[in-house]
């Protein structure tokens, strides 16, 4: 964690010392190219029994240090590119997202990326880091990790349920046999690799993309023999209120997998989203709301008549209040669910395919500056399964950006 630490060293900076920092934007003189910047550090109490916030990244939400450099460079009014590059705590580098903007018509909103491009389904992917999430914590949906794993397949349905509330470390016959850690149902870390477009008006916003990966599984090159179509269509009116429906189906289980044993006539192999958002802001408030209906086509070697596609429900209501110029509250209510599957276990009664979770989160934020943030909050967890069913924590983060 000395990464962490580091970044709260920088709450000792004496004020004429945090006024020199960058406040905006670096760009060169003539504006064609501009870097960017985030910094963010979250401390918590250990988890290493409940994982209730463990990423695909093999590390705690709560617990992690990340910076995040984003560039544009412009070398015509009409054609851009765009980068942002990643480094945290398991001391990793990524490109996250490296892609060209064109548009075709300067005077209409409209434009084409391809590259490993923003995904266009929900409405948190997009605000995904920092800032932009008004608390600690990441919605359950994009970041707890299911007992699925797109490399490691079930030989029957008591290997998926003695799996429940194991997403940090599942493993199964079939496949990679080592332990990793399962699927989100949309990720919010990794973006897909395609060719996406988008057009907005003053009232609508609509975006497509064709893209390599599923919405739980963004991938940079090909791993499966499918692409994913998504798509989101939004309204806004006046009165400061946005909804948006979107969706999305690709192939989330890797070829090599696949390969290994012969998928039963009837069963899909692919995942499909079907997601409603809603934002509404208004003088000091900011309220959103989104609601997701996830399936996943899963093969199961031993049990050839098993077709139905395992399905999740996810769910959130969020709202943020600034009540003086440097200080906010924010809160967040969510639930997880899945449907139910038959085996021998649980004395073959149906169960729910992994352990449904509850979480609430509430967050107090203080501004330092314009660009440098500190948030204090507490997170409750419920889970119907697993060694620890409740876990509570205090949680802290900090934030400089420019």
């Amino acid at each position: 964690m000395r990464p962490v630490l580091a970044m709260f060293a920088l709450l000792l900076l004496p004020a004429s010392a945090a006024a020199q920092l960058p406040d905006h934007p670096i760009s060169n003189a003539d504006g064609t190219a501009t870097l960017g910047a985030e910094v963010s550090g979250s401390v918590s109490r250990r988890d290493n029994v409940a994982f209730f916030n463990y990423t695909d990244y093999d590390n705690n939400a709560l617990r992690m240090a990340r910076l995040r450099l984003t560039g544009e460079w412009r070398p015509h009014p009409q054609l851009s590119f765009l980068s942002e590059v990643r480094a945290g705590t398991n001391a990793n580098v990524e490109v996250a997202a490296l892609f060209a903007r064109w548009r075709p018509v300067a005077r209409w909103n409209f434009d084409v990326q391809a590259g490993r491009v923003p995904p266009v389904i929900g409405e948190f992917s997009r605000r995904a880091y920092g800032r932009d999430n008004p608390l600690v914590g990441i919605p359950l949906a994009y970041q707890y990790l299911t007992s699925l794993r797109p490399d490691a397949l079930p030989a029957t349905v008591d290997d998926l349920l003695r799996m429940r509330a194991r997403g940090w470390r599942p493993s199964y016959p079939i496949g990679a046999d080592t332990e990793a850690p399962g699927l989100a149902l949309v990720s919010a870390f990794h973006w897909d690799t395609g060719i996406e477009a988008h057009w907005a008006s003053d009232h609508l916003d609509l975006a497509a993309a064709i893209t390599r990966g599923a919405p739980a599984r963004p991938v940079v090159k090909e791993t499966n023999r499918g692409l994913q179509w998504s798509g989101r269509a939004a309204v806004m009116l006046s009165a400061g209120f946005t909804a948006g429906i979107s969706g999305a189906r690709g192939q989330w289980i890797d070829r090599s997998v696949l390969d290994l044993k012969p998928v039963a006539a009837g069963v899909s192999t692919t995942q499909t989203f079907v997601g409603m958002d809603a934002a509404f802001e208004r003088g000091h408030w900011i309220i959103r709301a989104e609601f997701m209906h996830v399936t996943f086509g899963l093969p199961v070697a031993n049990a050839p008549t098993f077709t139905t596609p395992l399905a999740s429900n996810a769910g959130f209501i969020e709202g943020r209040y600034r009540f003086l110029s440097r200080w906010q509250l924010a809160a967040r209510a969510e639930r997880l669910t899945f449907s139910d599957v038959r085996g021998t276990l649980f004395g073959g009664a149906a169960t729910p395919w992994d352990a449904p979770v509850r979480r609430l989160e509430g967050t107090a934020g203080f501004r330092l500056a314009r660009t440098i943030e500190l948030r204090g909050g507490y997170q409750y967890n419920w889970r119907d399964g697993g060694r620890i069913r409740r876990l509570g924590v205090p949680t802290l983060q900090f934030l400089y950006w420019f």
